[in-house]
């Protein structure tokens, strides 16, 4: 039960030690978690799976000098009675030009009240939050305020079952996913994802040198069979085998799937086979599309059901510190943040942190503050899943309107999906055949003329949709391996357009 879960949290805080204060104080996710320490095993070592930049990169000196609080012999936070900076080149507060903010904002639809106003202060001085302290340089973990917040609320949800795991603050997933894109992977390079994938990775990993591996999929996203017979069948003169999966488990970008639990523990099992460290980036994991005879066509699932039905992450089944989960703000609070958060071993949280340092150096103290005040003051935790699934509710019904148009609009005989179980995209396979082109002299041409003769249908129907007012996106713009095409493929989000606007757009776009 929720409700019991939120009373051991809140008797923690209160037996727990103050918040360490001054500007960017040490702070790890050890003091926040109820779990003891070494009451679960270990993670394993990491180093063979480094890049030679990870393990060249090291903690930045200034920023270690500069923070207040700082961890002694035995990990606890070293207090000062007093102390006086002559070293940090951090600007004094009183040259701020901001005393405060004041962020008005919405409840998390815990009273059932519409659009009820809630005001949420945060001054110059202030003993909960500093706002002197959020703007000035912080901590690479992030504020203890947020992260202790951040820290319960992964233990709550996925209680990692290895000891020593940690959470961190991102300055956003996709700074993130870059980040540890280098951590992990030198030029040359192989990494495995599903054969569509989202193309913030794919451009992520090109520039840089490292290859991709596509993975077949279905309606529950990547094939576990499929990948154990191309990792066990690695040729080692294309290059290193592949030691990163990078995977979008829950309402995937672009397909919409969601993988089952059964095929869960398969893809992790062969990951542990086959030593394969896993990014398990997964915005749309609380987006949770259940079905209308579920629950009342305009009720939101009660919480405890709501928290019941949504499937164990892959970093919930880590027996090894071997995934590093990346969680977002964008799709359930707000793109514009940039911060977010990420949690793993503490092996990686660290090198991770070696990068923010010269980096981002920390989210932005502005956005800190407005999430700590709306999650932590203002909702709870409580407030918080509450919120989750109003979310998942309003898409739902978003989810159920496109797919009438669709079933309206578009010929069977023509048009196949698959009703999406989470997130914000449906996607459209072109059942009709582009005719095979076939060369007596080369079939390397045939290949690629079907593929120019696929794009060219593509584009034609991009365009056509264009001229119609409506922008959908292309199917090849996902394809982790471009030459590995197979027939046209495209992807509608339902997240964006006003909800009235879903049979318009998809009568224009089955007019195209």
């Amino acid at each position: 039960m929720l409700s019991q879960a939120i009373a051991q949290y809140t008797e923690h805080r209160t037996i727990s030690s103050p918040l360490p204060s001054g500007p960017a104080p040490f702070t790890s996710s050890e003091d926040f978690k109820l779990c003891r320490p070494n009451s679960k095993p270990k993670s394993k070592n990491w180093d063979h799976h480094l890049s030679t930049e990870c393990r060249n990169r090291l903690p930045s000196n200034l920023k270690a000098s500069a923070s207040s609080v700082k961890p002694g012999s035995d990990g606890a936070p070293i207090i000062p009675q007093r102390q006086i900076s002559l070293g940090a080149g951090r600007p004094i507060p009183e040259y701020f030009p901001w005393d405060g903010l004041q962020l008005s904002g919405k409840t998390s639809r815990a009273s059932g009240v519409e659009d009820e106003a809630v005001v949420m202060p945060c001054m110059r001085g202030e003993q909960d939050f500093d706002f002197a302290v959020a703007l000035n340089y912080g901590y690479a973990a992030g504020s203890p305020q947020l992260l202790r917040f951040i820290t319960e609320h992964i233990e709550m949800i996925h209680d990692p079952p290895y000891d020593d795991w940690e959470t961190c603050l991102t300055s956003g997933t996709t700074s993130a996913m870059d980040t540890v894109f280098r951590m992990f992977c030198n030029r040359g390079d192989w990494i495995v994802t599903e054969e569509y994938s989202y193309p913030g990775a794919i451009e992520a990993v090109t520039p840089l040198g490292i290859n991709i591996l596509g993975i077949k999929m279905d309606g529950e996203g990547l094939i576990p069979e499929d990948l154990e017979a191309k990792l066990r069948n690695w040729d080692p003169a294309r290059g290193k085998k592949p030691s990163l999966m990078y995977i979008v488990p829950c309402g995937q970008n672009p397909t919409g799937a969601t993988q089952s639990t059964e095929r869960r523990r398969k893809i992790y099992q062969i990951a542990e086979e086959h030593d394969l460290y896993i990014i398990e980036d997964d915005p749309y994991y609380f987006l949770k599309l259940h079905s209308r005879s579920e629950f009342g066509e305009d009720a939101p699932m009660p919480v405890d059901e709501y928290l019941r039905q949504l499937p164990p992450s892959y970093l919930s089944m880590d027996v090894s510190g071997r995934v590093v989960r990346l969680d977002a703000t964008s799709k359930i609070l707000a793109p514009g943040l940039r911060c977010a958060w990420m949690a793993c071993c503490s092996q990686i949280a660290e090198k991770y942190m070696n990068y923010t340092e010269v980096g981002s150096v920390a989210p932005s103290g502005f956005s800190q503050v407005a999430m700590y005040k709306l999650l932590d003051v203002t909702w709870g935790h409580d407030g918080f899943i509450r919120w989750l699934s109003f979310l998942s509710h309003q898409y739902r019904q978003r989810r159920d309107a496109l797919v009438a148009a669709c079933e309206k609009y578009l010929p069977p005989d023509l048009f196949t999906w698959v009703v999406p179980e989470a997130g914000m995209f449906l996607w459209l396979h072109l059942q009709s055949p582009t005719p095979r082109i076939s060369c007596a002299s080369c079939s390397d041409c045939s290949i690629e003329k079907e593929k120019t003769a696929l794009l060219d249908l593509e584009e034609r129907i991009y365009n056509r949709s264009m001229e119609k007012g409506v922008v959908i996106s292309k199917g090849s713009w996902f394809a982790a391996e471009p030459d590995q095409l197979k027939g046209v493929k495209l992807r509608l989000t339902f997240a964006t357009a006003p909800l009235d606007s879903f049979d318009w757009a998809v009568k224009q776009f089955a007019d195209a």
